[in-house]
């Protein structure tokens, strides 16, 4: 069983039988019938008789998945004897999958891309957003959402039909919007939704870029695409992995977003997460945080100098020197944050973001203990 600080991820009892697809989940019966998703009843007990007008499609009697979720919650059921709690009330941050297609090939995908045409995740997913109906950050993920252009305007076009208030970041690698006819209907569609877009540019270099996108000439279509939403007025926070091959290059990299792209909102650099392709890759790209610490010193004194801030996420607060722990976002999903055992009595516990679930037993996991 997983100690993450939230489970996400239950077992159907035996005997369960449910296609792929997202539901309400309800701890009480519904009166009502959705207009979006079909209703699952979630019971701790044996399922009591549905009386007449209770519009439900089916039952689950599992008292762990009834005290993990909050009446209204939305799962996915996998196919595969499984249900996924994706959007809930409880987590510290709900993300919906729109895609898993991608036209990179990055050397740490978290989620490594699936070849085949899934738009139907899209129209599953407005459903689900439109279901939830909240007014908390929900993060948009892939693959690229971006790769179904039109597809992903009309996803954008339902939830500013059915759930305007919830406001969405969007991970994308950015390449789509060298595209200026596709960025002016995105553009546009920030008039009436609050959208942030969440774009990684690794390197100044354009060839460490393609480098760890696993495509070349993707530095162009990236900066190009930058330039433009930058200037379209889209929302962007720009990303950095640090790895061996890019954690000298930060710098640089800082400079060029701080002059030469607009509409940044943030400088996000991450600690590399051991999943997907990162666990096989990872001797090769992994490097201790103290390797490049004096890097991410210069840098957060550019950013005061030129009042685009940064933030340090996924970074244990033992693996950072003293000043640049207040840099540091308690940034790790509950459904795949824990604490390892040497984290217990730690002074700066309640400070600090913890570990990857995925992290366990790997070299940088070891934690350092402050009294």
């Amino acid at each position: 069983m997983s100690d993450a600080v939230r489970q996400d991820l239950f077992a159907l009892p035996e005997g369960s039988e449910f296609s792929s697809r997202y539901v309400i989940l309800r701890k009480i019966p519904p009166e009502n019938e959705s207009s979006f998703l079909e209703q699952i009843l979630v019971s701790s007990l044996d399922v009591p008789a549905i009386s007449q007008g209770h519009e439900i499609s089916g039952s689950v009697v599992d008292p762990i998945l009834y005290n993990a979720i909050e009446d209204g919650d939305i799962g996915f059921f996998t196919g595969r004897g499984f249900l996924r709690v994706v959007l809930s009330e409880k987590a510290n941050h709900n993300t919906v999958i729109v895609t898993e297609r991608c036209d990179n090939r990055c050397l740490f995908c978290s989620q490594p891309p699936k070849d085949w045409d899934d738009d139907w995740l899209l129209i599953q997913a407005a459903m689900a957003l439109a279901a939830f109906n909240t007014t908390s950050l929900v993060g948009i993920s892939g693959g690229e959402p971006l790769l179904y252009r039109d597809r992903f305007v009309n996803f954008l076009d339902i939830i500013a039909e059915h759930t305007p208030q919830t406001p969405l970041h969007i991970l994308s690698n950015g390449r789509a919007f060298s595209d200026a006819a596709f960025t002016q209907k995105i553009a546009d569609r920030c008039q009436s939704l609050s959208l942030t877009f969440g774009i990684p540019l690794y390197s100044a270099i354009g060839a460490h870029h393609d480098i760890l996108v696993g495509e070349k000439g993707a530095f162009g279509e990236t900066l190009k695409g930058l330039i433009n939403a930058g200037n379209s007025g889209i929302p962007i926070e720009l990303r950095y992995i640090p790895t061996k091959l890019n954690m000298y290059d930060v710098e640089a990299t800082f400079s060029l977003a701080s002059r030469c792209l607009s509409n940044l909102s943030q400088f996000s650099i991450m600690n590399l997460e051991p999943t997907g392709w990162a666990k096989k890759n990872w001797n090769a790209l992994y490097v201790e945080p103290e390797s490049y610490a004096d890097e991410l010193v210069r840098v957060i004194e550019m950013a005061e100098r030129s009042c685009l801030p940064v933030y340090l996420f996924n970074y244990p607060l033992c693996h950072l020197p003293e000043e640049l722990r207040p840099y540091a976002v308690k940034s790790i999903s509950d459904w795949k944050n824990y604490y390892p055992e040497e984290c217990q009595g730690c002074s700066l516990r309640q400070q600090c973001g913890g570990y990857f679930v995925s992290s366990r037993g790997l070299l940088h996991q070891n934690a350092r203990k402050f009294i």
